[in-house]
């Protein structure tokens, strides 16, 4: 039985489960090079099938992470399955027509779209599943995490009509949805609308506003942001929605709001239609509102309010519909990719361990509907087989360094084989100064780096975070995340105890030792806190002997693990990728397993 989970979303992405077994996950900006690529995962899909040799007629079931056969029309979909300027022409056309009255986009014929669209690719064979955004989320997490969990939380902007969602284990249905929140009471709404208020983008750049948030302090919009929610007896409302003719009038949106953009925000989902105008009078609101403060001190009320209700929805589950037990938490969604409000969740008095699936945002659907579609089949609801052990499951793309290899010009740069001494070597090179690109085996699932495909450096020197972030055109508020060797951690970050798998995938803040902040001054932020990559020897033995050979020299057991990429692009991918921040001078050397190349000059 061969299953493909798909996000055919933003941050599309490929999960392949073959005979009750997750064999690879990858998100397609990672392959085709293109940031957040949305619709079929053209390029993850044939990579994967090549590499793991299968054809697509053997492919059983095609599962979809959300119903998108009901919230976009039949000429969307051929557009996101194609990407072509005539489907795109044809797409915009029926938006216009349904907009002015001449025509209605209906549901009628989605799915065999979808069916023929998939057969064209040589699907010949696959039934097609399409499966609830947040029951994906919530599978993603439940059914991945290494422990036994008891709730399951979800946040995002939305999906299928919700915003935030709980779950627990059920012996007959998997998981059991116990509360639900709409779309109108977004945490993750309220978010991007300051992303882009503060001139950046929103479902990309979120990262950016909690770290400009430590440089913030309290002001008076913390009371105004406040007053956007109220939480009563476990329901949430969202101001303006409940004043929302009033403010549109008042904001002059049918004159301010351009055609294209209404027509753009038209589609065959009312929720899509309300979440396109309740964003409108957000920001609106928020550009009011917000008038003489400064970009910290809107990032700090945000990122304060944004804690405070996810923390309050979680207390009034465990308390209220759980009985105030101790609890294992399990996170997806995109607001999860938020590490101080996972900080904060976990510091909760009832909660024992907190696992956050590593892949939180939309291109962890593709793994939720795949394994819910597998469950299905094998009718074995609270299976243990699809429990992460690692996060490396994308293409390793190691048929092609040999050729890459012969192929690079000696007149311009060395090339040596470092054999068993790579560890001793790299860490030589950390140790002075030098900015190392590693690539090395199977990609990482998700949006970090995780010592496969990092650069990585010593941790000694804080300016080292302004001096690469020009040389990769980034702009960033936070300091570096370190990767931290498993024998030291706890050291470092005292609150770290072991089977904390969240610190595994960098997805948890915690608080710094004080003796530690100026050896590890690149990588704790402002605030104190770090984001911690935890070592292990068992999941990836090049990269912890390196730092462990890095603290035999040095003795620091920790160092800077960036993402292998200049700002705006994904995570390189091939050898060829990587080459290229060498090639430009982003990164002073580049490991390609056990080779080392540098430029001659």
């Amino acid at each position: 039985m061969i299953i493909l989970g798909v996000n055919f979303s933003h941050d599309a992405s490929l999960t392949i489960i073959k005979n009750g077994k997750i064999i690879a996950s990858i998100e397609e900006e990672k392959t085709c090079r293109v940031k957040q690529q949305f619709g079929w995962p053209e390029t993850a899909c044939s990579r994967l099938l090549q590499e793991y040799n299968i054809q697509p007629s053997e492919v059983d079931i095609i599962s979809f992470g959300a119903f998108i056969d009901t919230v976009i029309n039949k000429d969307e979909i051929r557009y996101r399955f194609s990407r072509s300027k005539s489907a795109k022409n044809k797409e915009v056309m029926a938006r216009v027509l349904s907009y002015t009255g001449l025509a209605k986009i209906g549901e009628r014929d989605n799915r065999k779209v979808f069916e023929e669209e998939v057969r064209k690719l040589g699907f010949s064979n696959a039934k097609l599943e399409f499966h609830n955004h947040h029951l994906c989320h919530a599978v993603s997490a439940w059914y991945a995490a290494p422990f036994h969990c008891d709730l399951v939380y979800t946040s995002d902007g939305y999906g299928d009509d919700e915003s935030m969602t709980f779950y627990i284990p059920d012996e007959k249905l998997g998981l059991k949805k116990i509360a639900s929140h709409s779309y109108e009471t977004s945490v993750g709404q309220f978010y991007s609308g300051i992303t882009m208020l503060l001139g950046f983008r929103a479902t990309r750049h979120e990262g950016k506003i909690t770290g400009l948030a430590a440089y913030g302090k309290p002001t008076e919009l913390l009371d105004k942001f406040r007053s956007l929610f109220k939480f009563e007896n476990g329901i949430l409302t969202r101001f303006p929605f409940d004043q929302k003719e009033m403010l549109w009038n008042k904001y002059g949106l049918d004159k301010n709001l351009t055609l294209s953009t209404k027509i753009n925000f038209h589609s065959q989902s009312s929720a899509g239609i309300e979440y396109g105008k309740n964003t409108w009078i957000l920001d609106a609101w928020l550009k009011e509102e917000t008038k003489g403060h400064t970009k910290e001190d809107i990032a700090f009320a945000c990122q304060k309010v944004a804690e405070e209700i996810s923390l309050q929805l979680l207390d009034y589950t465990i308390k209220n519909l759980l009985g105030g037990k101790k609890i294992k938490l399990a996170l997806a969604g995109g607001v999860f990719a938020n590490v101080r409000i996972n900080q904060l969740l976990f510091e909760h008095d009832l909660v024992e361990q907190v696992f956050v699936q590593p892949a939180m945002g939309d291109s962890g659907l593709s793994l939720g509907a795949a394994v819910l579609t597998d469950l299905a089949q094998h009718k074995n609801m609270l299976s243990g087989q699809y429990r992460f052990i690692d996060t490396y499951l994308g293409p390793d793309y190691a048929n092609d360094l040999p050729a890459f290899i012969n192929e690079i010009d000696h007149t311009k740069y060395t090339l040596s084989d470092m054999g068993i001494e790579a560890p001793k070597t790299i860490a030589q090179l950390m140790k002075d100064n030098v900015i190392v690109g590693f690539w090395h085996g199977s990609m990482e699932w998700g949006p970090r780096a995780l010592g496969k495909r990092s650069m990585i450096l010593n941790t000694f020197d804080k300016s080292v975070n302004d001096t690469l972030n020009k040389r990769l055109n980034r702009t960033e508020f936070m300091p570096f995340a370190p990767s931290v060797i498993d024998y030291m951690v706890s050291t470092y970050m005292p609150k770290y105890k072991e089977g904390d798998v969240a610190a595994d995938y960098m997805t948890i803040t915690y608080d710094v030792a004080p003796e530690y902040h100026e050896q590890l001054q690149a990588v704790v932020h402002v605030d104190g806190t770090a984001r911690p990559q935890v070592v292990k020897k068992e999941t990836n033995p090049y990269y912890w002997q390196i730092i462990d050979a890095f603290y035999k020299l040095t003795g620091c057991g920790a160092i800077v693990n960036t993402s292998f990429n200049v700002h705006e692009e994904p995570i390189v991918s091939t050898p060829v990728s990587a080459f290229k921040a060498l090639e430009d001078d982003r990164i002073d050397a580049l490991v390609l397993d056990n080779y080392l190349v540098r430029k001659k000059n």
